[in-house]
């Protein structure tokens, strides 16, 4: 063990995972030279290579696969270990609670939540339906942990809040293959001028409803707004039924129907979905929540750029 640091397992984890170096570069949040180098610092003290490298092909050798399954075993077991030692402080139940707005569909939360389950079977989660805004009086008051959305305000001056974005995304519609405008590979906001429209409440977030409009008559025309509602799914069975094309971020449509189809609206600024919590945050459970659902984020974006 002498001379092995953990953070090389944790790298050589995601490498043996993606096989890509620039892909678990981006997902350990270090350069791709860097991962290189502390790779290579680990085959140096193992006394092996663990991975071959033919061009831009990367695989793991014999050595590397037993590697790969032994290391998964110490990272389960030291987070079983610090679960039994949290509890054997005297933890509370483990409880988070998070603020966002459930229509949006957030994709990377979902297996975040199922990674941290895996690691505290206990666990409860409480969701409250709230936007960016009041999500920073929610976390002043500490009615939630955490918050996850687009912000669109400004943080506390005080510097009580923290964000940290964790995925970019641009504005999309969401239509049925034989649509008219299905033909185009992106559009600009003045295709949509006359196009029946289904969109969310502005109840949802009134901000990026009203910049929408906003940007729609600078266009040159007011949107048709046919249908608004407070779930995306239920928006996603009119536009099958043929009631309408659908706006919204590409991540809320990440995997359409069958019969349906999305393209890029280029014209709109793209939309940054950030974290956001309390300065000074001591409680671990929190914090892991974050590293998760930055690290399912990211795998999540590289996968869109891909």
């Amino acid at each position: 063990m002498r001379g092995i640091e953990l953070r090389q397992l944790r790298y050589f984890s995601i490498l043996a995972q993606e096989l890509h170096f620039r892909k678990a570069a981006d997902l350990a949040f270090i350069t791709q030279p860097a991962l290189s180098q502390q790779i290579s610092k680990l085959e140096e003290t193992v006394g092996t290579a663990l991975f071959t490298r033919d061009g831009r092909k990367v695989a793991l050798t014999p050595a590397g696969a037993v590697l790969h399954c032994e290391t998964a075993k110490i990272f389960e077991q030291l987070q079983r270990a610090l679960r039994l030692t949290r509890e054997a402080a005297g933890e509370r139940e483990f409880r988070i609670s998070i603020g966002l707005v459930e229509y949006t569909n957030l994709p990377f939360l979902p297996p975040a939540l199922m990674r941290l389950q895996a690691l505290y079977p206990a666990l409860k989660v409480q969701r409250h339906e709230m936007h960016s805004v009041p999500q920073m009086e929610a976390l002043e008051r500490k009615v939630i942990d955490v918050g996850i959305g687009v912000q669109v305000g400004l943080l506390p001056g005080d510097g009580s809040i923290r964000a940290q974005p964790v995925m970019t995304a641009p504005w999309v519609v969401l239509m049925r293959t034989d649509h008219r405008l299905a033909s185009l590979d992106e559009l600009c906001l003045d295709d949509l001028a006359g196009e029946r429209l289904i969109f969310f409440e502005r109840a949802v977030i009134p901000q990026l409803y009203d910049g929408l409009l906003a940007a729609c008559r600078k266009a040159g025309f007011t949107p048709n707004f046919v249908y608004e509602t407070q779930q995306s799914q239920v928006g996603m069975a009119m536009v099958s039924e043929g009631v309408g094309a659908m706006l919204g971020a590409a991540y809320i449509f990440h995997a359409p129907p069958a019969g349906l189809t999305t393209r890029p609206l280029r014209d709109m600024e793209r939309l940054v979905v950030q974290l956001f919590w309390r300065s000074g945050e001591a409680d671990p459970l929190i914090h892991e929540f974050m590293e998760v659902t930055q690290e399912e984020a990211r795998r999540l974006q590289i996968r869109f750029q891909a």
